[in-house]
């Protein structure tokens, strides 16, 4: 719930129409998830779950730098919760934070071994290093753990294609 509280000297009681054309014109621009997802985590302080929730809506929005802060809280309340770690490591790449989210893909890793989005959060650590070969194995390592993953092996699928394809002619002067 919000409330907007707006004064003006007495002197002035014309200022009550500007208001009431001011109140008449707000709109809310934040989804209706997003707005629920922050009350909850708000309603709920010093628990992980909402703040993951949180940092989860926010990134889907297209907020990753503002999702860090709720899902590295919610990391430090549930530090065994591989798949908050995971979100972490996403939000950390999407803001261009690349040694932060490699970082988070790490511990990841050592929360779920074989998790395939912990191992799947370490290929988008390798490609955001530019180790295209190491974010290959660390998928065929994914594919391993879960070979019926559709996800995963059209990921690998198009990662071979990349690495096979032949890089552009050079050029001539």
């Amino acid at each position: 719930m919000y409330r907007l509280v707006f004064t003006w000297p007495q002197a002035y009681p014309a200022y009550a129409r500007v208001m009431e054309r001011m109140t008449a014109d707000v709109r809310f621009e934040e989804p209706a998830s997003l707005r629920v997802a922050r009350a909850r985590a708000l309603l709920v302080p010093g628990v992980a779950g909402p703040l993951r929730e949180l940092g989860h809506a926010l990134r889907r929005w297209g907020l990753p730098a503002d999702a860090v802060e709720p899902l590295a809280s919610a990391v430090r309340l549930a530090p065994t919760q591989v798949d908050t770690r995971v979100e972490l490591a996403r939000a950390y790449f999407e803001s261009g934070q690349v040694e932060a989210g490699c970082h988070s893909a790490a511990e990841a890793r050592v929360y779920g071994p074989s998790d395939t989005g912990a191992l799947e959060a370490g290929v988008r650590c390798a490609l955001a290093q530019g180790d295209t070969a190491g974010a290959l194995l660390r998928l065929e390592e994914a594919r391993r753990v879960d070979p019926r993953d559709a996800r995963l092996r059209a990921a690998e699928g198009a990662l071979k294609a990349a690495v096979e394809a032949p890089g552009p002619a050079p050029q001539r002067r």
